[in-house]
């Protein structure tokens, strides 16, 4: 990842957070101190806990136990994409002929078609950026860095150069796919706090469990904001989720210095995967209907070697 792109990626989740500190619920979130924050760092992290070597981290989580027991939720078969439509920003020929040289904007996708009706096939070339507030992608570990470390306390600048990419810490380490049980909390425009989730626990009856995959509707779509505030960091940790996702990229709140304390706590420190700008109106809508908030999760990241993570279209199954 480069600085400028760096840059604009803090820039665009830091406008996340500020637009939903300001929104406020009846009862504030209680505030969470930079020293608070970095005493959780290291008080709930995850780092040894698979081995020094260990670049899975919670994915470890997601035995092959947990697995089975996901594909007993299958009941209907009902089948629902949790990513948001891709719109395509088609390349003029000016910009086709130069593309492998031309920034593309954060979270667009680009592409090139091509036909050959002589032959009869169609082509067509993508070029996209997905890390930023557009594209469902996940993030690989090696994404985000604290105080120049990421998971398991590898270094930064050697996990990550714009040279090599991330030698370490990629999503090559997911190419096997995630399947586990998914869990959706439908809780639009508002900081979910613990009390939040343990309302919805008793409300539902579902228990947000050791290697589950979290998943938050805030109601992006609908033009609401939301997400994970920060004080909801022990219970993730208490939880051992071993996935987390929702439809914006995660940021409820803020902590003073620490810009995108949910991405840096659960990547950093718990080493869980990210799923970031998910398309969740559907999957709100069918498990309403059906009144289930737990299914069969799976999802498949590309297998780009030394990649910061993937665009990705995972799907629930009920």
């Amino acid at each position: 990842m480069t600085a400028s792109h760096g840059s604009r990626v803090l820039a665009g989740l830091a406008a996340v957070v500020l637009a939903c500190a300001g929104l406020g619920a009846q009862e504030p979130p209680p505030e969470v101190t930079r020293a608070q924050f970095d005493a959780w760092m290291t008080d709930l992290s995850n780092w040894g806990r698979w081995g020094d070597d260990d670049q899975l981290g919670a994915l470890n989580l997601i035995t092959p136990a947990k697995r089975v027991e996901a594909a007993k939720l299958v009941r209907t078969g009902q089948v629902v994409s949790m990513a948001r439509p891709i719109e395509l920003q088609v390349l003029d020929d000016a910009d086709a002929a130069s593309a492998n040289r031309k920034p593309v904007l954060m979270g667009a996708v680009r592409n090139v078609f091509d036909i050959d009706t002589g032959n009869g096939y169609f082509w067509e070339r993508y070029e996209v950026e997905y890390h930023g507030l557009l594209v469902s992608h996940l993030d690989a570990l090696c994404h985000v860095a604290y105080e120049g470390q990421v998971y398991n306390g590898r270094a930064f600048e050697e996990v990550a150069t714009v040279e090599g990419g991330c030698t370490a810490m990629g999503v090559i380490n997911a190419k096997d796919g995630l399947v586990t049980r998914g869990v959706l909390v439908d809780m639009p425009g508002k900081a979910v706090t613990r009390a939040d989730l343990e309302a919805w626990e008793a409300e539902t009856g579902v228990t947000i469990s050791s290697g589950d995959a979290l998943f938050l509707r805030t109601g992006r779509d609908i033009g609401q904001q939301g997400g994970y505030h920060p004080s909801l960091i022990p219970f993730l940790k208490e939880r051992d989720i071993a996935l987390l996702g929702s439809d914006v990229p995660q940021e409820g709140g803020a902590v003073e210095g620490v810009a995108i304390p949910i991405h840096v706590f659960t990547l950093v420190a718990l080493g869980v995967h990210l799923f970031d700008n998910l398309g969740l109106e559907d999957l709100a809508r069918t498990a309403s209907e059906l009144g289930r908030w737990e299914f069969l999760f799976t999802a498949s990241p590309h297998a780009v070697p030394n990649g910061a993570g993937s665009a990705m279209n995972p799907i629930a199954v009920f």
